[in-house]
């Protein structure tokens, strides 16, 4: 009798063919290489802008390249660019005020819109793969109910062939787990990246304080009929003549001082931002004008008691005193109320200063 020939072996599916593709050692090595390719490219080009710029290869100067064409750093991707697009170059103090956090602009709205734009668009692309692995689970179903149809044509076939679907998705689903874990620790940093852009656009470089933006965003949120509610805006008394006499980084630690003493003097229920060069607005969420006055007159005399010197010499500052204008936040919102109480903060300075007056 004739021997019975052997079945040709089963051909390997396709996306196992393609997973055992790209686990060999061939791949491997030819991964690496394309790694080490775009680590050559990225340092080359690091390189580029730095002589383009005249830059000097310094730590401070290499990192803040790197971090603009790699983009791992959002905020100060934008900040060079930024310089780049106003000028075509990137000059050391630019580079000086990014790296060191002290830019003397703040991310505008535009800037900010265009940082929520990109990241929100990456999340998208990111959940968007999530969104494929689902539709590549849906059309294993439609393939395995097609083939359960023709079972009754042909059942060992069929089985055969429902057998390698099977195979394919096993090893789909391990490749897909994998993607949708990395997927989702992308999406979570995305996310963290951009909300500390929306908070870096409202926070002020020098003194840490929020800033006029994020004040706004406060009035706006506040119920003026809820409860009482009182606006503030303090002026340290003849800061030019700290500037004149000792210096701008003497006076910039100033700022940074009156800052942070007033946050400390009123408390985590008021709300202190800097509102222009030596002025700072303080929003008294639960207190009427009486009280507010009266938190803020004791802040005042215990600033006006304390003796300050400047580190750098060892010479005492003239007394730092500061002035101040009171205002109840009514009906016509919080734009009104500053106006009445920067009329305030005149009326303090025109009568002497180193006091506090209601609007």
């Amino acid at each position: 009798m004739a021997a019975r020939p052997h079945p040709a072996p089963a051909p390997t599916p396709a996306p196992l063919r393609r997973m055992l593709d790209w686990l060999s050692p061939a791949r491997r090595a030819q991964r690496l290489d394309e790694r080490l390719a775009a680590r050559r490219r990225l340092f080359d080009s690091i390189g580029e802008l730095l002589f383009a710029s005249r830059l000097a290869p310094s730590p401070r100067n290499y990192g803040l390249v790197h971090s603009y064409l790699s983009g791992e750093d959002v905020a100060t991707s934008v900040a060079v660019a930024e310089a780049l697009r106003a000028t075509g170059t990137l000059s050391e103090a630019a580079a000086a005020r990014i790296a060191d956090g002290q830019e003397t602009t703040e991310l505008g709205p535009d800037t900010l819109a265009r940082i929520a734009e990109t990241l929100e668009a990456r999340i998208g692309e990111c959940l968007g793969a999530a969104g494929q692995s689902r539709r590549t689970a849906e059309q294993f179903g439609s393939a395995i109910e097609g083939e359960a149809a023709r079972l009754a044509e042909d059942p060992a076939a069929t089985i055969a062939r429902i057998a390698a679907l099977t195979r394919d998705a096993v090893t789909a689903t391990r490749l897909a787990e994998v993607q949708l874990e990395r997927t989702r620790r992308e999406a979570d940093s995305l996310r963290r990246d951009l909300r500390q852009a929306r908070r870096a656009a409202e926070r002020d470089h020098l003194t840490g304080l929020p800033n006029r933006r994020a004040l706004e965003a406060a009035l706006r949120a506040l119920d003026a009929g809820d409860t009482p509610a009182t606006v503030a805006l303090c002026d340290i008394d003849d800061f030019k003549q700290v500037n004149d006499r000792f210096g701008h980084a003497a006076g910039d630690r100033v700022l940074r001082f009156v800052a942070g003493f007033l946050e400390r003097e009123l408390g985590g229920d008021v709300l202190v931002a800097r509102h222009g060069g030596e002025e700072f607005a303080c929003l008294f969420r639960r207190a009427d004008s009486r009280a507010a006055m009266a938190r803020l007159d004791t802040a005042r005399e215990r600033l006006s008691a304390r003796s300050l010197v400047n580190q750098e010499t060892g010479l005492a500052f003239d007394r730092v005193t500061f002035s101040a204008g009171v205002a109840p936040l009514g009906e016509d919102g919080g734009a009104a109320a500053l106006a009445e109480a920067d009329l305030a903060l005149y009326a303090a300075k025109h009568a002497g200063k180193n006091r506090v007056c209601a609007g």
